[in-house]
């Protein structure tokens, strides 16, 4: 049987504290996540990908002002 008796100082101690610019930095990075997302599937932000920037463009890559002008 275990005599009773003063605990050793290695059971009290906690583990070392998250620092404060570890807990900014997650708060920062979840509200840009957040807003990502609302203005994304609200349609705010508007259409993103490479068709956005061929919209113009006919089938062959060329645009039609690009063509020579007959006449």
């Amino acid at each position: 049987m275990a005599e009773p008796g003063p605990r050793s100082e290695a059971a009290h101690e906690t583990p070392p504290r998250m620092p404060r610019w570890v807990k900014i930095a997650a708060i920062v990075v979840g509200v840009l996540v957040l807003v990502f997302l609302v203005l994304q599937l609200t349609g705010i932000a508007g259409q993103h990908g490479p068709g956005r920037h061929f919209s113009g463009m006919g089938p062959t890559g060329t645009t039609e002002a690009a063509a020579p002008a007959v006449g």
